[in-house]
């Protein structure tokens, strides 16, 4: 098949990020896959360097005749089959694209929560337009019946997925994290990762931190991730600010983006996630199967990842109290680090495997594309 993944979202988010591991796997089994995206943006420069191929696109909000015009001629030349959507905010400029190219089905993955109800006439036309909306988990799937005048059978769930296999396999980069950042190899390394903004929690593992120091100096926590906009910049200099009046620069630290998480994980002794709502927490899963002890707050499809205790802790968001807690027994208590990491692990292999999710969506392909024909 001849395959387009589209998501113009200029931000280095999971949802954004999530369509080049997608579509690389595309490729390995066989089809021919492209990204549209914007120029110079996270995902553009993720997927270059994976090899895939990239087309510019300057879709903002709902309508934009120019890139629809642009968008149109793109799938004439390229031969696209099927158009997979990353953001709903993209669909009205795709289904207008679309049908000026010949009417090239299109699918979408609804990656986040809605707290409003959308049932109006525009979409109720978008949604009479699309062959099927992917979920990433239970709560999407149920939320967007909820909110969208969409047809159940329209709607499935297919969780997100990462490559156990290579990319996210225990012990793979080692240490060397550790080496570049100058951090011991028996300091306890906590890290968080994701987008940095008040919703994603932050400050809540800072409060923790504190508290960790005052009995595990020698711990080390690091924040992958950058803001975006001026709001976040904002939140995140009052973080970098209260770290330096507290003199915990060397045991908290902000790393800004980084391409190598991966590393930055299977170096690390715990992966905390402390949203105030996360439909899905990517960040999660990499930490499971990388076989670390992961802490999420249990809000949002989390419950859905995490069995509390089992393969995972959870946290009510805010409770840097608990979280500080949590974070001390497993300093404490090694031989509890490693079952639950070694359950969290098998948890991710049975049912976040990447080849599995990109298994599901190439079956969705292939009978939208049949359906069409």
């Amino acid at each position: 098949m001849n395959i387009l993944q589209v998501i113009s979202s200029n931000v280095a988010g999971g949802r954004e990020l999530f369509c080049v591991p997608v579509s690389v796997q595309l490729k390995e089994k066989g089809h021919k896959v492209s990204i549209m995206c914007k120029k110079g943006s996270p995902v553009e420069a993720e997927a270059l360097r994976c090899g895939v191929e990239v087309i510019p696109t300057g879709f903002s909000w709902y309508f934009n005749p120019v890139e629809i015009f642009r968008a149109a001629r793109a799938l004439r030349k390229g031969g696209f089959e099927i158009i997979h959507s990353h953001w709903t905010r993209d669909l009205s400029n795709l289904i207008a694209a679309a049908a000026l190219a010949g009417g090239v089905p299109i699918v979408c993955t609804k990656h986040v929560y809605s707290t409003t109800r959308k049932k109006d006439l525009f979409h109720a036309w978008v949604a009479g337009r699309i062959k099927l909306m992917m979920c990433v988990c239970e709560l999407v799937r149920k939320n967007l019946l909820d909110t969208i005048p969409i047809a159940p059978s329209k709607v499935v769930t297919v969780y997100n997925g990462i490559d156990t296999k290579e990319e996210w396999r225990p012990g793979k980069y080692g240490m060397s994290f550790r080496k570049e950042a100058g951090i011991s190899g028996e300091a306890f390394l906590v890290c968080m990762a994701g987008r940095i903004n008040s919703g994603k929690g932050q400050h809540v593992l800072v409060a923790a931190a504190k508290q960790v120091l005052e009995t595990n100096p020698e711990a080390v926590f690091v924040f992958a991730g950058r803001p975006e906009g001026n709001e976040e910049q904002k939140y995140y200099e009052g973080l970098v600010s209260g770290v330096k009046e507290a003199r915990l620069e060397n045991n908290v630290r902000f790393l800004g983006f980084r391409s190598d998480l991966p590393s930055v994980i299977d170096a690390s002794d715990a992966v905390v996630m402390c949203s105030i709502f996360e439909t899905f927490g990517l960040v999660l899963i990499q930490g499971m199967a990388m076989e670390k002890p992961v802490l999420g707050t249990g809000a949002g499809g989390v419950p859905e990842i995490i069995s509390d205790g089992k393969d995972g802790l959870l946290f009510e968001y805010g409770d840097h109290v608990k979280l500080a807690g949590l974070i001390k027994g497993l300093i404490e208590n090694p031989g509890r680090r490693k079952a639950l990491g070694t359950a969290a692990r098998r948890t991710v292999e049975e049912k976040f495997e990447l080849g599995n999710t990109v298994k599901a969506i190439e079956a969705i392909y292939r009978a939208c594309v049949k359906s069409r024909s």
